[in-house]
């Protein structure tokens, strides 16, 4: 029996794939590894496709949309290929996953991130400063919410942020 985390990232697989047909990705594998320092991470194996790996106790810390929204984060890496990638830097592949996580994942996914961000967690040299995270979660919703608005809407207005229970995002 599949656990709810294999079932939403088969599922996310899926929409991946529906989403881009022309750079369908194959399916991923997802490990639970509880000795990983880190709530989810990417590896990659030459010649092997790339493997989601999660420590479920942290995941479990951490709270069921928090790690979720980490799975998304991940997910984000392989779906912009930053494995391949050596013209971008470490910490712009981190914000370049970040936004992907946050226009990909539901609402309440990015709202848990970004009250985590927003309280200082998830802060490394890497990944940058919670507040700083918890803007580009924001930036990024901002931008789909804009970009989806009719071309008569978008002249001279300012565009309004998503908002979920009186917070923007």
């Amino acid at each position: 029996m599949k656990s709810g985390f294999s079932t939403a990232c088969s599922l996310l697989v899926w929409a991946l794939c529906a989403a881009s047909p022309a750079q369908a990705l194959p399916p991923i594998k997802e490990l639970a590894d509880p000795s990983l320092p880190d709530i989810a991470a990417v590896e990659y194996a030459p010649g092997k496709g790339p493997v989601i790996v999660y420590n479920p106790f942290l995941c479990k810390q951490a709270g069921r949309d928090l790690c979720e929204f980490y799975r998304y984060h991940e997910y984000g890496h392989i779906a912009l290929r930053h494995y391949e990638r050596s013209d971008i830097s470490a910490q712009k592949k981190e914000e370049e996953a970040d936004r992907w996580a946050a226009t990909h994942a539901p609402r309440q996914i990015v709202l848990a991130a970004w009250r985590f961000f927003s309280a200082g967690g998830g802060a490394t040299p890497m990944h940058g400063d919670g507040p700083t995270r918890a803007a580009r979660l924001v930036d990024a919703r901002d931008q789909v919410a804009f970009a989806n608005r009719q071309p008569e809407d978008r002249v001279g207005r300012e565009t309004t942020p998503l908002s979920f229970s009186g917070l923007a995002l």
